[in-house]
């Protein structure tokens, strides 16, 4: 299996390479690398979408997408392993309000079960470089993005991000999350909460002069609850700089109380990561480390992705992980390829494929395979 999929590696990354090499095929557009960094600004203001009149835009994406996994494991497999193939269709739409010096943001998500709210939030700037923001926000702590055109790929990198989404591992979650929440007895439940990236009401000072970016929030929670009067208070601070232009230094750390009725009743989270986009080619790389409810969880993520022409552009993305505490064990490790088609301005046609090795004690070595294919519109 694994000379197989060296093979496949290989095969595509020439593939590619020769593509991109061969005249009169694509011309290769120029490409600039970033010359700030976005944490900590007011980025309604002139966001890109569609104007409905003089202060108020429109945005979003339509993503239509099959997923398939596998997850296999050597012990117990009948309690853990799982086959799940489905097609699935969301959307997301933001509307953007600019009533300078007041800005404001409402984003709606809808899946074919329901119609949820993201975020919605109010930003008043004080000057060009400081601004505060209220109201439902994303947590700042993680290199990728949450909308799907905020990836390089059509998942997330880390197989905790698999665990909590994909139907064929659900198995494995309801155990993984049980051991983690419910033996501890916490006030709220992690299982409706992602390690990143959750959606939580608070308040942020910001601040951003194009080079150097800071973030300092308060929230009435940041994984599970959601009530100061239950002492589920988060505190958060990330910054940012950006050393030269392409290449971005981010670092941050989360912290909330719980009403846990043992004494290792906090989650805390460090976050740092590095980026180098020339444009054309991203290199990232990204450390995470956990202290949830007495388990430690640490990662280490690789990204590169190249874009060979306007059309055709490739990522390949590795990702471990590892989960301790004093009932279970668990590593895991991750490599995805993406193969990114952008077919217009508008629309992306995107295949994916993704494989973890993991070892968990008690239930032994195993494997899982996913598979993506996914259309993107956005607007």
């Amino acid at each position: 299996m694994k000379q197989t999929l060296s093979l496949l590696y290989t095969f595509l990354f020439t593939g590619g390479f020769l593509f991109a090499q061969v005249p009169g095929i694509m011309t290769m557009q120029p490409a600039s690398a970033p010359q700030g960094t976005d944490l900590g600004a007011n980025t309604t203001t002139n966001a890109a979408g569609i104007a409905l009149g003089n202060r108020v835009k429109l945005r979003g994406f339509v993503d239509f997408a099959y997923n398939y996994g596998d997850f296999n494991s050597d012990a117990n497999s009948s309690e853990l392993g799982h086959k799940d193939a489905k097609f699935s269709t969301t959307a997301d739409v933001d509307f953007l309000f600019d009533f300078s010096p007041v800005t404001g943001e409402l984003h709606l998500q809808a899946s074919t079960d329901d119609v949820s709210l993201e975020q919605a939030f109010i930003r008043y700037s004080f000057n060009r470089d400081f601004n505060l923001s209220m109201g439902r926000q994303l947590t700042a702590l993680s290199y990728e993005g949450d909308e799907k055109y905020d990836l390089l790929s059509t998942s997330h990198a880390y197989f905790s991000d698999a665990l909590m989404t994909h139907g064929a591992f659900q198995k494995a979650k309801q155990k993984l999350v049980g051991i983690i929440d419910g033996s501890y007895g916490t006030g709220g439940s992690l299982a409706n909460s992602q390690l990143r990236r959750n959606y939580v009401d608070g308040i942020r000072a910001n601040f951003n002069n194009g080079r150097f970016g800071l973030s300092v929030g308060l929230h009435d929670g940041y994984w599970t609850g959601d009530d100061f009067n239950d002492d589920n208070i988060a505190l958060d601070i990330a910054a940012s700089l950006m050393i030269m232009p392409g290449l971005e230094a981010r670092l941050g750390y989360a912290h909330q109380n719980t009403t846990a009725s043992n004494t290792e009743e906090d989650i805390s989270h460090l976050n740092a990561w590095v980026e180098y986009d020339t444009g054309n080619l991203t290199l990232a790389l990204e450390y995470d480390d956990f202290d949830v409810l007495g388990t430690d969880i640490w990662d280490i993520m690789l990204l590169g992705n190249y874009q060979f022409s306007p059309l055709f552009g490739l990522t390949l993305k590795y990702a471990h992980e590892d989960l301790e505490n004093t009932m279970i064990n668990l590593d895991s490790d991750r490599i995805s390829l993406a193969l990114l088609f952008t077919l217009t301005d508008q629309f992306a046609f995107n295949i994916e494929y993704s494989h973890t090795e993991f070892d968990i004690a008690k239930y032994g070595d195993g494997d899982a395979d996913e598979l993506y294919f996914q259309g993107l519109f956005n607007f």
